[in-house]
């Protein structure tokens, strides 16, 4: 920076002296006459002078500009070489306001760094938890088959519905585990078509209450008619989901579906009477793995399947908690069909 300064100073002199001369040609201001000397030493003692103080200014502030520059970048540099080495906590931290691009930077390493480790410990707390939800089923398994064929068991049709049950809440932890993944990486497939979601909820009912009414809940349904394009299994999967959700975790209460339609948004809701999510869990609720405060037998993939589900529409799902009531809603970016001219 110091030599551009150098080269910036050399240039602007000839440049002004290039300018003088072309004007004094062109006559535009009456030129010094012959017996005059027009250069004398004080005039090249003065124009050093300047180009001198002028220097030792441009080398002083590109200095300074120089230091406020590399030393961010140079701190990022090096805090990127400690990450690829297998520092994920590694951040750069620097004494003294940045500003600008500088500060922008350094904003945006840190914030990469920080979802880099915390997707680095994601992966571990998923082979973790995938290990330990397919640990306990597949124990059952290999025990009541080996009790099985040693004679400890009889293979009755009581045996075979449990070993049947086993073997489907393990499609459905794959198949939850499988959504979720492809979901993150933008793979999700969604098979769209048209259709009425009231409808569509009004023909689950009877599977809802299958689930809710045992448990001593009831089913209300709220439902504005209207035809969308969307996935109507991948969205029966995210009701099914959240109503499932309510009956492990609120007391026995009044569980409502509810939708509408704003502009083109579909909104799904599902609301209950129960306790509610802790506030420290309110931030992560959605996350994979994550489980309420009282077990009760899930696989803490449920509301993460969900929020796939919605993002993959182009939407997001949110909780609220308003007086005593729990609200769960779904936001789909879709297309509304009119179908009044039909």
């Amino acid at each position: 920076m110091a030599a551009l300064s150098v080269l910036m100073i050399a240039v602007s002199t000839a440049a002004f002296y290039l300018v003088y001369s072309v004007l004094e040609r062109w006559r535009f201001f009456t030129p010094v006459p012959a017996e005059h000397v027009d250069t004398t030493r004080l005039d090249i003692g003065i124009t050093l002078v300047v180009c001198l103080v002028g220097l030792i200014i441009a080398v002083a502030v590109a200095s300074w500009l120089a230091r406020r520059i590399i030393r961010p970048v140079s701190a990022v540099g090096d805090a990127a070489r400690r990450i690829a080495q297998g520092d994920l906590a590694s951040r750069v931290n620097l004494a003294g306001a940045l500003h600008g691009e500088t500060a922008a930077l350094v904003d945006d390493f840190n914030a990469m760094a920080h979802r880099l480790q915390r997707m680095a410990e994601d992966v571990s707390i998923w082979n973790a938890q995938i290990a330990h939800e397919l640990r306990t089923p597949l124990t059952i398994l290999q025990g009541r088959l080996q009790g099985a064929k040693d004679g400890v068991f009889k293979l009755d049709d009581a045996l075979v519905d449990g070993l049947l049950g086993q073997v489907v809440g393990l499609t459905r932890l794959v198949e939850d585990l499988r959504s979720v993944s492809l979901a993150d990486s933008g793979r999700l497939d969604l098979s769209m078509s048209d259709f009425d979601l009231s409808a569509e909820i009004k023909g689950m009912a009877p599977a809802l209450r299958s689930i809710l009414e045992p448990a001593g809940f009831s089913l209300v349904l709220d439902l504005e008619p209207g035809v969308i394009h969307a996935d109507s299994g991948r969205i029966r999967q995210a009701i099914l989901a959240l109503v499932e959700n309510a009956r492990r975790h609120a007391h026995p209460c009044e569980v409502r579906v509810a939708n509408r339609f704003i502009n083109n948004q579909a909104l799904i809701s599902v609301t209950d009477k129960g306790p509610g999510v802790p506030p420290a869990m309110e931030q992560d609720v959605f996350r994979q793995f994550v489980r309420g405060p009282q077990p009760n037998g899930g696989s803490g993939l449920g509301l993460a399947v969900v929020r796939s589900i919605a993002r993959a529409h182009g939407g997001n799902v949110r909780y609220q908690r308003e007086n005593s009531t729990s609200i769960f809603e779904i936001d789909l970016v879709v297309t509304l069909i009119d179908t009044s001219s039909h």
